[in-house]
């Protein structure tokens, strides 16, 4: 949604207008409200498919999520003839699609002759540069099908990545930088003595509160999307807030170093303002492992199945690099306008 947003302001910023938006989501989730805040322009939600969350909150089930999927296809068609009927009403001149499956069908099955571009990190991982995780072969098909799946062939695939890489035009895939919030451009970032942790689930909340306990010395604040006050103060060193855009991107920019499940946005973030990077993937998430393993590669992060915040505080296995992440945040601003071209062409 964020990088929606960015897209959204980049589009206007030349001249061109957006004509609505359609959020997949399930019926359960509520579109976060600075989205609709800021979006100011037509919102429509369909059903679409998700991830079912463990238990334990840590993690996520591959095979009760399939199973999910094939229950909703009545619905899921249903999504597919409203998406028509808004493009119908709206008659754009392009589509865009951020990795959502029913966008990419609809332009599969539909014979619609206008352009699609299809824009995610995810499509990364079909370049050559891109190596996989060893092993869970079942989980690398599975998500290069879901490639497939999301981006019919005749759309343009954009693959947002770490770093520069070569075009493959033939394919209609061209490689940009990931899209920041421009407000996270805007910071001065600056190093004061607090660890800063994002967990996509909050079932990861006792290891941080356990590793507080056996670092007491260590200030911590999390943000994570468990539901309640906007402050939660576990102890003089660790507090929780609940997920703000703005409050999160503050303290990234203020904070001694970043610890994160592996979400592609978070981490370009903390990228660009230079700090030292912990990548926990979501348990059971391959797509968020093949995250953490590029961003390895691209050395901007170290990688770990646990929030082991020692691994940031440990000056021999800290990981900041001048000189990656400064190609990093070089990559970005260099190439701000790559993305707008290629949708103008």
């Amino acid at each position: 949604m964020t990088q929606a947003l960015t897209l959204k302001g980049k589009l206007e910023n030349r001249g061109h207008q957006v004509l609505a938006v359609v959020v997949g989501t399930d019926k359960k989730t509520e579109t976060p409200s600075f989205f609709r805040e800021q979006v100011n322009i037509p919102l429509f939600r369909i059903d679409s498919p998700n991830f079912v969350v463990a238990k334990d909150g840590r993690g996520i089930k591959i095979m009760a999520s399939l199973a999910q999927t094939i229950g909703h296809l009545a619905s899921y068609l249903k999504s597919l003839k409203t998406i028509k009927k808004i493009i119908n009403d709206f008659n754009p001149d392009a589509l865009v699609s951020f990795y959502e499956p029913l966008a990419g069908n609809y332009y599969r099955f539909s014979g619609d002759k206008r352009p699609m571009f299809c824009i995610g990190h995810q499509y990364f991982l079909e370049h050559p540069s891109f190596h996989f995780p060893p092993g869970d072969r079942l989980s690398k098909f599975s998500l290069k099908f879901y490639n497939h799946f999301a981006a019919p062939r005749r759309s343009v695939k954009i693959l947002l990545s770490f770093t520069a890489e070569k075009d493959i035009p033939t394919k209609k895939s061209f490689v940009c930088p990931p899209l920041l919030r421009p407000m996270v451009r805007q910071q001065n970032p600056t190093q004061n003595d607090f660890l800063l942790v994002y967990m996509l689930n909050a079932g990861y909340g006792p290891e941080i509160i356990n590793w507080s306990r056996l670092n007491p010395g260590t200030k911590i604040e999390a943000f994570w999307n468990k539901p309640g006050e906007e402050i939660t103060s576990f102890s003089d060193n660790l507090i929780f807030h609940r997920l703000n855009a703005e409050k999160f991107i503050n303290r990234l920019a203020t904070c001694r170093a970043f610890a994160s499940t592996a979400g592609f946005e978070s981490i370009a973030e903390a990228a660009y303002l230079q700090k030292d990077i912990l990548m926990v993937p979501t348990a059971g998430h391959f797509e968020q492992k093949c995250n953490a393993v590029d961003a390895a590669r691209a050395g901007l992060a170290i990688m770990s199945e646990n929030f082991n915040l020692s691994l940031l505080t440990d000056e021999q296995t800290k990981t900041h690099s001048f000189k990656t992440s400064a190609a990093f945040k070089k990559w970005v601003d260099n190439n701000d306008e790559k993305m707008i071209n290629l949708l103008e062409k």
